[in-house]
């Protein structure tokens, strides 16, 4: 290899190195920034039908686009509203919970330590480790952040509005960034990206439904109080992939372990959660959602941990849209099509 051959290899490197350096910083430095600016933009992908269909009616973009919020915004208020009357009540307990649970925890652990006597209950009840058993803690410690979360809320619907009402001026834009005969293949790409984000978001609302309305069956039978509220909330976690689900179950486990009457409800939320967490992964969320995210599993986890890394639960939320969105922008391009194969679940071609 010639010598001005190996000085590019080595300046394509060192480029390379400086961008995925730079956009780490980037990511991470300007995520309040950046943030809203995504959900935003997957925001008002989502809503683009509903609005394109008020529009049809009321002929006045900025109106259309009122109504769709409206359309949005009032349900989410009212399901806020309930959750948040049954979180108030929670909070008020949560003393009394706290102490009941360790109480309870420490009749769990001497029950296994009669079943597997090598099991050192001593050891896990030490003040190292007495963090562990007051987990309900972390609900209220989770609002201490509602000044940020609204603002960026706030900046998400404003910056959605915008997206929807300069949606033909940002398409146009895309689009003359391309050569003319390569702009019926970027224009087929943003219809495949834009038809990716709705079918996934709402087969992921609706998995959130059948989650919250099953689970909040299942406690109620099993006697468990705040049944509605457990429910809802492990429906809604199960947006975080993979993990969702069992912190959903967790929760109103270490509930019942506190304040449930009878000693077996806490067992039967175990076993209720552990069947609901299998029909979830093999039946519910592959028949809902099925392959409208065309990730395998290892840069699925991969892509998790990687904006998780950067922007925590935000990043492990838009994690499989954002992997997805990329690996159709990759899978139509020749250079890159390499790439977006190796994020398939489809075997390659010879």
């Amino acid at each position: 290899m010639s010598n001005t051959n190996k000085q590019n290899t080595l300046s394509n490197i060192a480029y390379t190195l400086f961008i995925v350096l730079a956009s780490g910083w980037v990511l991470q430095v300007g995520s309040s920034i950046i943030l809203p600016v995504i959900f935003a933009i997957i925001l008002a992908i989502f809503l683009r039908p509903l609005e394109k269909k008020i529009q049809a009616l009321v002929h006045w973009k900025f109106l259309s686009i009122t109504l769709c919020y409206l359309s949005l915004i009032i349900p989410i208020i009212l399901i806020t509203t309930l959750f948040s009357i049954q979180f108030m009540n929670i909070l008020d307990s949560l003393p009394s919970i706290g102490e009941s649970l360790e109480s309870g925890m420490d009749k769990i652990l001497s029950q296994l330590k009669n079943w597997i006597p090598l099991i050192n209950t001593d050891k896990l009840l030490s003040s190292d480790n007495q963090n562990l058993l007051k987990p309900l803690g972390f609900i209220g410690k989770g609002f201490a952040t509602t000044t940020s979360f609204l603002t960026s809320l706030g900046l998400t619907l404003i910056y959605s509005f915008f997206f929807l009402y300069y949606q033909n001026n940002i398409k146009k834009f895309l689009l003359f960034q391309f050569k003319k005969k390569s702009r019926p293949e970027i224009k087929q790409t943003l219809i495949e990206i834009k038809d990716t984000i709705q079918a996934y978001l709402s087969g992921v609302g609706v998995v959130i439904l059948v989650l919250a309305v099953m689970n909040s069956i299942g406690l109620s039978i099993i006697g468990i109080e705040y049944a509605l509220f457990w429910g809802l909330l492990g429906g809604l976690l199960a947006i975080i992939p993979y993990v969702g689900t069992l912190l959903g179950g967790l929760l109103p486990f270490l509930f019942a372990l506190s304040t449930a009457d009878a000693s077996w409800q806490p067992i039967a939320v175990l076993v209720y959660y552990s069947l609901i967490q299998i029909l979830e992964g093999n039946l519910i969320t592959p028949k809902i959602v099925g392959d409208k995210v065309d990730i395998n599993p290892l840069f699925a986890i991969l892509s998790i941990v990687f904006f998780g890394s950067f922007w925590g639960i935000a990043g492990v939320i838009l994690a499989l849209p954002v992997i997805s969105i990329l690996k159709i922008v990759l899978a139509n391009f020749e250079e890159t099509k390499a790439y977006a194969m190796l994020l398939s679940t489809e075997l390659g071609e010879k």
